[in-house]
């Protein structure tokens, strides 16, 4: 549970500055793209208006002047680097002198663009419509801007990254500090429970002694089978707590390999007797030989408490079925009982401890809403999941080891 708050505290503050961060890179590289193409565009747009003026100054062409599909540009044929064509259904009907083929493949790839200003290669482009279909398109070569561009993008994007990590770290150490005092507050609390618990095994276990032997002595009693009961009852929740501490505080260490489809087989045997008696049909579809790396006594833990809860939800003559099965790379037990579906907003809150959906009920039962956490604490040891469900009349645990 410690471990589960530090980490979602460490992603909580990770993606926020991340977010941060990432945004001021975007806007960063955005406004740099943008002023980059703006000044260069705007040094285009004062050549056309020189060059409109230059057009409306009359021209004496030579005699042996030829139309052609040659823009006649005194203005543009004087600066190197800056080209204007015209794009109509893919083809090029007009250009500036001195245009290149590469000038030309620039031109009908922007012309299938729907920007208006951007750049392409090395070069700086801006679009302006005419006609139906037709893309009046200048570029200007400008490499060093471009590659200024490129420059301040990669290096954003690398002072990012390192920040990042930075951030990393800050968090890590930040989620340590705002959970140590929950952690420690926290580990009290565990020993308080094991403490109390086996404190509570001997008064317990003296209490029944005497009460076994006060039976002897003065026959069949219902006070004293009141109490028979009830010890019976803080036995078992004692043994639950004893079982939650336990694996709280159990490290991981190196398992031996056992055939788990043969325990599952034997968890499932032993309860059906108990199944035969409350007159439920039982349907079993285990796998045989899966290995699992484990301790044998938490899986047979596990599906006993699984197993136990679905009898105990299930009316005679209805359905419990159990499937083992390897999926991919994880072992998955289903076990499903037909009966009385948990409640959506239930589903999730039924594995904390003490939660009993019906509460009266369980009270009589002296059920005490331990089993189920029990059962997700065991498949926490292992990185595992369960889920549980209800759909078409059955209650469907899902194991995933």
């Amino acid at each position: 549970m410690i471990n589960k708050l530090r980490k979602k505290i460490f992603w909580i503050i990770q993606i926020s500055l991340s977010i941060i961060i990432l945004g001021i890179i975007v806007l960063y590289s955005t406004s740099s793209y943008k002023n980059t193409i703006t000044s260069s565009t705007m040094f285009m747009e004062r050549i056309e208006v020189k060059n409109e003026i230059k057009e409306n100054i009359k021209v004496d062409k030579p005699t042996d002047f030829k139309e052609s599909n040659t823009i006649f540009n005194p203005f543009l044929a004087d600066i190197e680097g800056v080209y204007r064509l015209e794009i109509k259904d893919n083809e090029v009907i007009r250009e500036s002198n001195d245009t290149t083929e590469e000038v030309r493949k620039y031109a009908i790839e922007i012309s299938n663009k729907n920007s208006e200003e951007g750049y392409i290669g090395n070069y700086i482009y801006k679009v302006r419509k005419f006609g139906n279909n037709g893309k009046e398109i200048t570029l200007m070569e400008n490499e060093d801007a471009i590659k200024r561009l490129k420059t301040t993008v990669i290096s954003a994007v690398i002072i990012g990254f390192v920040g990042i990590i930075i951030i990393s770290l800050i968090a890590k150490k930040i989620a340590e500090i705002i959970v140590k005092p929950v952690e420690e507050s926290f580990e009290k609390q565990k020993q308080f429970v094991s403490d109390a618990s086996h404190e509570l095994k001997t008064p317990l276990a003296v209490i029944e002694a005497n009460a076994d032997v006060l039976q002897d002595k003065i026959g069949e009693d219902k006070w004293l089978t009141y109490i028979q009961k009830e010890v019976q009852s803080m036995n078992k929740l004692v043994n639950d707590l004893l079982s939650l501490a336990r694996m709280e505080n159990t490290k991981e260490t190196n398992y031996p390999k056992f055939n788990l489809s043969k325990e599952v087989q034997m968890a499932v045997a032993v309860f059906e007797s108990m199944i035969y008696e409350k007159e439920i049909k039982l349907e079993t579809n285990i796998s045989e030989g899966i290995n699992f790396e484990g301790d044998r006594e938490d899986i047979k833990h596990l599906i006993s408490i699984i197993l136990d809860n679905a009898i105990k939800h299930t009316e005679k003559d209805n359905k419990i079925i159990v499937e083992f099965e390897k999926e991919k790379n994880d072992i998955k037990i289903e076990i499903k009982n037909q009966g009385e579906p948990i409640p959506v907003e239930e589903q999730e809150k039924i594995f904390e401890r003490f939660y009993r959906v019906d509460k009266a009920r369980n009270r009589n039962e002296k059920r005490y809403g331990l089993g189920l956490s029990i059962a997700k604490e065991i498949v926490n040891k292992y990185n595992g999941t369960i889920k549980a469900s209800s759909k078409d009349g059955f209650t469907t645990f899902v194991v995933k080891l």
